[in-house]
């Protein structure tokens, strides 16, 4: 079904995706000059899995400014008050693998998702990129990995063809301009891998992506791969009879996890499992395969994070496949399914995305930090479904 699935979207990947004129958002300047209290608020600062109850949060330029009991800190005059009497603050979420598309940005703040790693990147990406940081068009962070290198056929639209490893050099500095990360993909060979894996390293760039078909997970990982998207590779080794995709997973050899997570944890390398994707991907199998589907891919994930190798919350979303912007909450749902609480949940869509970024101003409430932050009508970390109830979001200091 995923061969399907993503053979009908292949070239439709594109469309919608070409910046179109959205809501005139306030003028930048302003809104970054605005100064917001967030008064007697629960705070959620992420840190550790803890509430700071009646606390006054002050926003100043874009960043938080004051953070204090309710009564100790001072709100500068002409503040905008928001009051948080009965509700909970804590920082926007981020989506760590979507395909960006212009027509969604409104769905991603609609469902609290103030940065996205976009995982293929085109013209029409850049573009966004740029209004949205121009303050031309509201939308979240955008953070974007290069164009796919990728082998023959290629499966998307604007894939960097590599076929030789001579080719490597030249595919990556092709791939590395203007993007943030290197994208690798399925049909890669070994050697061709290998020689683009060693170029990365040359260059210092990451590289993030598919483990290769016809590339062993542990020599992936130990090659450099930063983050392995959908626990590609991981299916092969751990499936008793050599399938991938959601086919692995039914016949998952549990006591093969140990080896391949120990690997992941020396590695210091990031999954981003995309549970909620492959949930409905599962839907062509009867529904004995997809238990076993669901509970043999929660069970890895659940092994990684005991074992110390992080995980980033990501959707997929942008293929058509499932929604953008609500499908983080469903994903933090499957994240909790698979045993995590709401905070270890919560920190796969912001500590560890501000960690993976090296962002040390990202992924908290404290002072110093992005001005990024949900306002909620319940406590998430009671029950991770009130991260959708969302009061208001405040992005890069502005009220949305």
């Amino acid at each position: 079904m995923r061969a399907r699935l993503l053979g009908v979207v292949a070239f439709t990947m594109l469309a919608g995706m070409a910046a179109r004129p959205g809501p005139t958002p306030p003028d930048p300047a302003r809104a970054f000059a605005e100064v917001i209290a967030v008064e007697d608020v629960s705070v959620i600062p992420m840190d550790r899995n803890h509430v700071l109850p009646h606390q006054t949060v002050v926003i100043e330029g874009g960043r938080i400014s004051a953070l204090g009991p309710r009564g100790s800190v001072r709100i500068p005059e002409g503040a905008r008050r928001l009051d948080g009497r009965t509700r909970y603050l804590m920082p926007a979420l981020s989506d760590m693998h979507v395909h960006l598309r212009a027509d969604d940005i409104e769905a991603y703040l609609a469902s609290g998702v103030g940065t996205v790693r976009n995982m293929w990147g085109h013209a029409a990406v850049s573009r966004l990129r740029q209004e949205i940081e121009s303050g031309a068009r509201r939308g979240p962070r955008i953070h974007s990995a290069s164009p796919g290198l990728d082998g023959t056929p290629p499966q998307w639209p604007a894939t960097v063809i590599v076929t030789e490893p001579e080719s490597a050099a030249v595919a990556v500095g092709r791939a590395g301009d203007g993007w943030e990360f290197i994208k690798v993909y399925s049909r890669l060979s070994p050697g061709v891998f290998d020689a683009i894996m060693r170029e990365v390293r040359t260059r210092g760039l990451v590289a993030i992506g598919h483990v290769p078909l016809a590339v062993d997970v542990r020599h992936a990982l130990g090659a450099g791969l930063r983050s392995v998207e959908h626990l590609t590779g991981y299916d092969r080794a751990v499936s008793t009879s050599g399938r991938g995709g959601t086919w692995a997973w039914i016949d998952a050899d549990t006591t093969r996890y140990a080896d391949l997570i120990a690997a992941t944890r020396r590695s210091g390398a990031w999954n981003c499992p995309t549970l909620t994707i492959y949930s409905t991907l599962a839907r062509q199998h009867s529904a004995e395969e997809q238990g076993l589907i669901s509970r043999h891919r929660r069970r890895f994930v659940r092994q990684l994070l005991d074992a110390g190798a992080p995980i980033l919350a990501g959707t997929d979303a942008g293929i058509q496949v499932v929604p953008p912007g609500t499908s983080m909450h469903d994903e933090l749902r499957e994240l909790v399914a698979a045993g995590l609480t709401p905070f270890e949940a919560l920190r796969a869509a912001t500590v560890e995305p501000a960690r993976f970024f090296g962002d040390t101003a990202a992924g908290e409430v404290r002072v110093g930090a992005h001005a990024d932050l949900l306002l909620l009508d319940g406590n998430p970390l009671d029950d991770v479904a009130n991260a959708a109830r969302i009061r208001a979001m405040i992005l890069r200091g502005a009220l949305m």
